[in-house]
């Protein structure tokens, strides 16, 4: 099945390979509040990956029918490593992607630890040949 909103996976690997084990610069505002500062590539991978089908924006509904309500730094290494639940992986990536705005430094932690690699390249290896069909 043709995809509609495709997201090219392998454009994004050299860039999430080297930023492994890097850490992501900080800011301190005005108001000494610290804030990351973040590449534009890692802004481009996100706003690829939201348009794309394999963004859950379902993915609280997803999450709580996997059991999976509050996930630890842990969890999201340990899905990523193990997990061959497409839906699983999908909805974990997305709230990964989208966890940004709610938890200020998180694309930091999931970029600096490879986090966000693992769980790039464990969706690509799950997914299945009929997505985005009507069953996803």
């Amino acid at each position: 099945m043709r995809r509609e909103h495709p997201f090219d996976f392998e454009k994004w690997y050299p860039f999430l390979a080297d930023a492994t084990d890097k850490e992501v610069s900080w800011v301190t505002d005005e108001h000494m509040t610290k804030h990351p500062i973040y590449d534009e590539q890692m802004l481009a991978l996100v706003q690829a990956f939201e348009w794309s089908d394999f963004y859950d924006q379902n993915y609280d509904r997803t999450l709580h029918q996997k059991g999976l309500d509050q996930l630890r730094e842990e969890e999201v290494d340990m899905i990523a490593r193990t997990s061959s639940d497409f839906r699983e992986l999908r909805a974990v990536t997305s709230v990964v992607i989208h966890g940004e705005r709610h938890l200020e430094g998180m694309w930091a932690a999931m970029l600096g630890k490879g986090i966000l690699y693992r769980l790039l390249q464990r969706l690509q290896s799950q997914t299945p040949m009929d997505f985005p069909g009507p069953n996803y």
